[in-house]
């Protein structure tokens, strides 16, 4: 599969792109590593996503975490997001709301394999992805497990990418059960 699925926070140009989740220990022996947050509380106004001219308000917490080995190169990216999108129909007011609450971890130091190709992880767990209603009505979600495992060759050709599924995906991959909830929702 080559193409990444797609995690949506709806806001602007209607795709906002978050992963995130839980905090771990650095591994033994590595420098502790490096936190930075931020406060998201943005608006986008008159954009669209399927077929709507939406409004949104976009809020919530973002936390990323670079991890170092002893020697000070970076191994691990871990980005954690707690963010709510209030979508606003403008041309009838109705609401909906899609949030994220997952983590995004990126191995950077590849598995290296005797052959000489190399292996890189990047795993995203939680719930990236949930569009419900005011009356708390989950229309579609996303959680569990997505891993994405690329194998590449010494001069960093793809060579295989394995996509690992475990949990519930209503929402990853093709916008048409994204767009059906906002639909119902929105419509």
């Amino acid at each position: 599969m080559n193409q990444r699925p797609r995690i949506r926070v709806a806001a602007l140009t209607g795709l906002m792109t978050v992963a995130a989740g839980w905090v771990v220990a650095a591994p033994a022996g590595a420098a502790t590593p490096q936190v930075f947050h931020q406060q998201i509380d943005v608006s986008f106004n008159g954009f669209d996503q399927c077929g709507f001219t939406l409004d949104s308000v976009v809020s919530g917490t973002l936390t990323f975490q670079d991890f170092v080995d002893r020697s000070g190169n970076l191994t691990v990216e871990q980005d954690e997001a707690h963010v709510v999108s209030t979508l606003t129909n403008e041309a009838n007011g109705k609401v909906a709301y899609v949030d994220a609450a997952s983590r995004d971890r990126f191995d950077l130091a590849p598995v290296i394999h005797p052959d000489g190709t190399m292996t890189f992880t990047d795993t995203i767990t939680g719930s990236p992805e949930r569009v419900y209603t005011s009356h708390s009505s989950v229309l579609v979600k996303d959680v569990g497990l997505i891993s994405i495992v690329d194998t590449v060759d010494s001069d960093g050709n793809l060579l295989n990418e394995q996509l690992i599924v475990h949990g519930v995906h209503q929402v990853s991959g093709p916008d048409d059960a994204y767009c059906a909830a906002l639909t119902s929702a929105l419509g």
